[in-house]
């Protein structure tokens, strides 16, 4: 597990990220949360504040950048299911695990509430200088 206190300040990133964990089958799990006075929320909607879709998706590939290091490349998202809102202040639940058929292709799930809210896959492409699953770069 990488150390809560060395991922909390994400440099403006509008939410906090407080727990990584890293499984030996390379699946990893997180927690986020959205705190009412982020950025995102600014016009997304003043009076009926929601964390928008590509702020989830931002958080997927933060992750994905802390645990495999700086030289990861985002290729794209695919079949990505936004099926629930997520309210401000409320703790968002991540699991990212390899998928089936392509070695850079990661299927994720965010859970809030108790409800799967977002679901999709993330494909990267990695440089010479990246490393291998849970060799990213401390904080």
């Amino acid at each position: 597990m990488i150390p809560a206190a060395d991922m909390a300040d994400l440099s403006g990133a509008g939410y906090e990220l407080t727990e990584i964990t890293i499984t030996q089958d390379s699946v990893i799990t997180a927690q986020f949360i959205v705190k009412s006075g982020s950025p995102w929320f600014e016009g997304h909607f003043p009076d009926n504040p929601i964390v928008p879709g590509i702020a989830q998706m931002n958080m997927i590939f933060d992750l994905m950048q802390r645990t495999m290091g700086p030289g990861l490349k985002l290729d794209g998202f695919k079949r990505v299911r936004f099926k629930q809102l997520i309210r401000p202040d409320t703790p968002i639940s991540v699991l990212v695990k390899p998928g089936k058929k392509s070695p850079n292709r990661f299927e994720y799930q965010l859970t809030a509430d108790q409800k799967i809210v977002c679901t999709g896959f993330i494909d990267i492409c990695l440089d010479q200088s990246a490393g291998s699953l849970g060799q990213g770069t401390p904080m």
